[in-house]
C-alpha cells in the first residue's frame, strides 16, 4: 500500500485487503507500545551498599544526599532503595570531563 501525504478533506478508498492490512498493522503497533511500556514499568531499583559503591561514599555522605535531597530513595520495610536512573543523573551532572 503506497502512502501519500495526509489531506483530511480527501475520501480514501481501499478494499478489504488493504483495510486488513492497515489494521494489522495498527494491531503490531499496539503490541509494540504495550510491550514496551510494561518493560519500563518497573524501574531498576539499587540498594545502599551499591550506591556507595557506584558513587564512591562513605554512609554518612549518603545520608547527607538523601536529607538535602540531592538523592530520592523509597524506603520499604527497613531497606532504602535508590532508582539506577536517578543515580546515573548525580554522575552525570557532576562529571567534570570535558
Amino acid at each position: 500500500m503506497k502512502y501519500e501525504k495526509f489531506n483530511p478533506n480527501q475520501i480514501i478508498l481501499m478494499n478489504s485487503e488493504q483495510l486488513g492490512e492497515l489494521i494489522q498493522g495498527i494491531q503490531e503497533v499496539k503490541a509494540l507500545v504495550k510491550a514496551k511500556i510494561s518493560q519500563d514499568a518497573i524501574p531498576e531499583l539499587l540498594r545502599t551498599p551499591d550506591v556507595k559503591r557506584l558513587l564512591k561514599v562513605g554512609e554518612s555522605t549518603l545520608a547527607g544526599l538523601r536529607q538535602n535531597g540531592t538523592l530520592h530513595f523509597t524506603k520499604i520495610g527497613g531497606s532504602i532503595y535508590y532508582l539506577k536512573r536517578d543515580i546515573e543523573k548525580i554522575i552525570l551532572e557532576n562529571y567534570s570531563g570535558k
